[in-house]
């Protein structure tokens, strides 16, 4: 509530790229994705798409105690930045980001 500004990283050292292709996790080449932005409280229209993907993964989520004062948020993204190769971050948009298609 105090401070509501996050990130995550997302490495390929999570996979078995890295391992395979024998790069230190620290290697630029061993690529990572940092995300950047805020905690946002989704609103009353969100709330069953938010319950829905959640517990969907993660069902047993669904049973926690109520009383812990639990509620649905989204990661605001507002800075990506991508350290795949030598020489620094690239900096993606959040609109390029969500404009790729797979």
């Amino acid at each position: 509530q105090i401070n509501s500004n996050a990130s995550l990283t997302v490495s390929l050292a999570q996979t078995p790229y890295c391992k395979k292709h024998r790069y230190d996790p620290q290697n630029p080449l061993c690529a990572h994705i940092i995300f950047c932005g805020s905690i946002v409280k989704v609103n009353d229209s969100e709330t069953a798409l938010a319950k829905k993907a959640l517990f969907s993964r993660h069902p047993e989520m669904e049973s926690w105690p109520k009383d812990h004062n639990w509620f649905f948020a989204k990661f605001n993204i507002t800075n990506i930045w991508v350290l795949d190769y030598f020489g620094g971050l690239k900096i993606v948009t959040p609109e390029e980001y969500y404009s790729v298609k797979p």
